[in-house]
């Protein structure tokens, strides 16, 4: 080798080498271009309706996030939906460990049910996955000291809270007697906790708890029991086809309580119960977390967004919630500016919204101590012609109760 090919050899190396020692002290980060979310929903079996209008709205509302620029303080990163099945809670158990270990997904939400989401958040809390509950109602959920589980939707004591509140306000104190028809379930088993606890502080006496098992076949003998007790105002929860059928057979039997009935979230939430009920529906009053025609911004809108996708279905039964979770959560993501488990989590300890997407059902996002959002609330509405309109409370209110309601 000559001497200028050994020197230029040398300028060589020392070019590489210095290419290769730049490399190494400054590398190329890898940029997140998606961030996976994990949805737990009942896609299957008997909720599935309602899992299936849930996922809906989910999509809806990654389409506009997306739509609108991805999680800009990740260079515009999509929000990629993950699903996965929770008709039970081994199943939801199996799917929060599949989604977290194959799919690596960065946060989870759900899981519908009660028992499956206080199940499934232990193994999220365990693996550092924060958890967001917009469909679970449990007290339970935020009691239990875990720190990546956040929960948008009011407890269970308050549907007994609230009902009680309500119906001495309409009733100005005149309704004394009260009675539950509910489903021998984990939901109608809380139901029927908390209204034991709580319903007497409103001056109702509840003189029987009436329960049916799952898939009931008749409601005669709640019915006869109702009409022996003869109480002002009937609480009752359970879901479409078994209210179908306690309705048919009220009016077979000619019942009707005194003052009115009341159901609790759930089943009598859901667009199909009014569909299938029609003029039978009329003058039941609901109570649930939301409803289109409530007096918050943007709610009529997102409504009608939601019911060309929905083939006409109101956002209720849960997809309002989960709806405006999935913005709550992008807006946690944007702040943690990182799709790191630990770091969403933190964003969301922190967050403060009172606007944005969620404001149509929200008015202000704040989470205390446990992970829950004090400020969620429960609002009435009374049934006309296959429609709920606002009666209670009067800040939220689109229209004057009818009561007492008789027939």
């Amino acid at each position: 080798m000559t001497h200028h090919e050994l020197d230029s050899t040398r300028r060589h190396f020392v070019q590489t080498l210095g290419t290769a020692a730049g490399v190494a002290a400054f590398p190329v980060l890898a940029q997140t271009s998606e961030v996976k979310v994990g949805f737990l929903l009942p896609l299957t079996g008997s909720f599935a309706e309602s899992g299936q209008l849930i996922k809906m709205a989910v999509e809806m509302a990654i389409e506009e996030i997306n739509a609108s620029g991805g999680i800009k303080s990740l260079k515009g990163a999509k929000l990629v939906g993950v699903f996965g099945n929770s008709t039970s809670v081994d199943e939801a158990n199996t799917e929060t460990n599949r989604m977290i270990s194959r799919d690596k997904v960065s946060a989870i939400v759900g899981a519908y049910s009660s028992g499956a989401t206080i199940s499934s958040t232990v193994i999220a809390e365990r693996n550092k996955v924060p958890y967001l509950v917009p469909n679970a109602l449990a007290d339970e959920i935020t009691a239990r000291g875990l720190k990546f589980v956040f929960k948008t939707v009011p407890h269970f004591s308050q549907y007994a809270i609230n009902s009680g509140e309500m119906v001495a306000q309409l009733s100005g104190g005149q309704a004394k007697t009260c009675a539950l028809v509910r489903e021998n379930n984990f939901f109608g088993n809380v139901v029927s906790r908390e209204f034991n606890k709580h319903i007497g502080s409103y001056n109702l006496k509840l003189l029987k708890d009436n329960v049916f098992p799952t898939n009931p076949t008749t409601f005669e003998d709640v019915i006869l029991s109702l009409k022996r007790d003869n109480p002002d105002v009937v609480f009752a929860s359970g879901e479409p086809s078994s209210i179908t059928l306690l309705f048919k057979q009220l009016a077979e039997l000619k019942y009707w309580p005194k003052m009115g009935w009341v159901g609790l979230g759930g089943g009598y939430t859901n667009p199909t119960t009014w569909s299938n009920l029609g003029k039978q529906g009329d003058g039941v009053i609901v109570i649930n977390d939301w409803f289109p025609d409530i007096k918050l911004p943007g709610a009529k809108e997102v409504n009608e967004r939601f019911k060309k996708r929905s083939n006409g279905k109101d956002m209720l039964g849960n997809a309002n919630t989960t709806y405006a979770g999935v913005h709550i959560l992008r807006a946690a993501i944007e702040k943690a500016g990182s799709a790191d488990g630990v770091a969403i989590r933190d964003a969301l300890a922190g967050l403060d919204l009172v606007m944005g997407p969620q404001s149509f059902m929200y008015e202000r996002v704040k989470f205390d101590s446990t992970g829950f959002m004090p400020r969620t609330t429960l609002v009435a509405a009374q049934v006309t012609g296959g429609q709920s309109k606002v009666i209670w409370p009067s800040a939220y209110q689109t229209t004057k109760a009818v009561w007492p309601v008789t027939r």
